[in-house]
């Protein structure tokens, strides 16, 4: 389990956003709004260190919503909307997420999982850049969504895996209609075993985040898949996706590069540098 520190300084905390691509608030007892308003100031901050413009709230939740059901006991690794891999129009894009448990909120049980993409797709040799994109495309053209026109957008760490190795095991949401995004496993130990065998053990890199009532979760939604282990009740979690609305599709292919520079060991700040020039995420 993680040790986080608690009551860290704002720069500390931004810093720790900036480089690690996560920062775990503790011992705050924040209210939402207050969790939210830390959020927005740490990811304002980031952004002026990256030299970007700054985000709006793409997306608020409260999960599950406080008149549905408790949630199954487990999330698949993903990216909050998804990634860009095939740019066709303009999509609303999240560049970081913040998770926030109520002060009060009792008897909570489900941990979040961070996995950094970096150093879980060092563990293989990968593809060059082209023919990774070309197996992106190619994928997304049996696999990828019902609505062609959208273009393929990815929000699955074990498709965009399974992508990139070239290989077709999972039911495809192209040919399945009915088939829900999300519900390609049924456990971690199942998850953790398809990852491994395409080569890589999430157990070697993934951040386990007890998130208790009160603190806050930021983590950087393009550098980190998330999930769950455990289960939510009505209520239980505030999320928070910032971002930009309707990325136009050369902003789209800036973003896709920037995450698939950790398929040749750069990290995102690095894929900034060799592509030049601001972006908007």
């Amino acid at each position: 389990m993680f040790d986080a520190r608690e009551n860290a300084g704002v720069d500390e905390l931004v810093r720790d956003l900036a480089e690690r691509g996560f920062v775990w608030v503790r011992g705050r007892l924040l209210e939402s709004a207050d969790a939210c308003r830390l959020a927005r100031k740490l990811i304002d901050a980031c952004c002026d260190v990256e030299s970007l413009p700054a985000l709006e709230v793409v997306g608020s939740f409260v999960l599950p919503p406080r008149d549905g059901l408790e949630s199954r006991d487990f999330q698949t690794l993903h990216f909050d909307f998804g990634l860009p891999l095939h740019p066709a129009s303009g999509v609303d894009v999240g560049r970081f997420t913040a998770l926030h448990i109520p002060f009060g909120f009792k008897a909570v049980s489900a941990v979040t999982r961070l996995v950094p993409l970096a150093p879980l797709l060092a563990q293989r040799a990968w593809p060059g850049r082209a023919e990774l994109i070309d197996r992106l495309v190619a994928y997304g053209e049996t696999h990828g969504a019902w609505d062609s026109t959208q273009g393929y957008v990815e929000g699955s760490l074990a498709r965009l895996v399974e992508a990139a190795a070239g290989s077709r095991r999972l039911t495809s949401v192209r040919t399945e209609p009915g088939f829900l995004c999300g519900t390609e496993f049924d456990s971690a130990l199942s998850e953790a075993r398809f990852l491994g065998q395409h080569g890589l053990r999430v157990d070697a890199v993934e951040v386990d985040v007890a998130l208790s009532p009160g603190e806050l979760l930021v983590f950087d939604n393009l550098a980190l898949a998330h999930g769950r282990r455990g289960s939510r009740r009505p209520g239980e979690l505030h999320q928070w996706v910032f971002g930009a609305k309707a990325v136009g599709l050369s902003e789209q292919r800036r973003i896709r590069d920037r995450v698939l520079a950790a398929f040749d060991g750069a990290d995102g700040l690095d894929a900034e540098r060799v592509l030049g020039g601001a972006s908007v995420l």
